[in-house]
């Protein structure tokens, strides 16, 4: 997984993706509450993002990231933003 581990339109794909996951969970949690099945999928998704931060917080403990900007990133993107940020491929 090197070469993809360090590929940055990897990484932004991914990150694509989950904000149209947040989108379309935003928007039908909004439209028909947890009865849709990507509603629920999404508030899952929320879920595990929170259980990220304390690796997020360790993953970039070295790039000097503050606090705010890592708990925001890891729960709009989860790994997909702190992996490649500890690796250097996304520069803080």
């Amino acid at each position: 997984m090197g070469a993809l581990a360090d590929n940055r339109r990897f990484w932004l794909a991914c990150n694509l993706i989950t904000l149209v996951l947040h989108a379309f969970g935003v928007y039908l949690y909004a439209s028909q509450g947890f009865a849709h099945p990507v509603a629920q999928l999404w508030a899952i998704v929320i879920m595990l993002h929170m259980l990220e931060f304390p690796l997020a917080f360790i993953a970039v403990r070295e790039r000097r990231i503050g606090w705010g900007v890592t708990i925001m990133a890891t729960l709009i993107f989860g790994f997909t933003w702190w992996v490649p940020t500890r690796r250097g491929v996304f520069h803080a």
